[in-house]
């Protein structure tokens, strides 16, 4: 994509996402899903997080699902996919602010 548009580009967010997870000690997976048609593709971000990279069903992590792209407020998938992350690291702050308290 290069850096002649406005915005993140792919690098961005993947730097991004590898401070997110060294920072709070997270495993991030990433699931794009499709949700349009040929006529109307559309993409959405679902984001787990655990603390061991096996998901153990009963304790999951942390899911943010994103309505995606093309969305009005994003020009391109990845300023979407950056916003994605953005919410996604929020929740995870907030889940280990909560932590820390009890």
């Amino acid at each position: 994509m290069g850096k002649w548009q406005n915005g993140p580009d792919m690098l961005d967010c993947l730097v991004y996402l590898a401070q997110m997870d060294e920072q709070g000690d997270w495993f991030t997976t990433i699931v794009l899903i499709p949700t349009g048609s040929p006529n109307a593709p559309h993409v959405t971000f679902n984001l787990l997080s655990s603390k061991s990279k096996q998901v153990v069903l009963d304790k999951p992590g942390i899911i943010t699902v994103y309505d995606g792209y093309p969305s009005r407020e994003h020009s391109t998938f990845n300023a979407a996919f950056y916003r994605a992350l953005v919410e996604h690291d929020t929740r995870l702050s907030s889940e280990q602010f909560l932590d820390s308290l009890t």
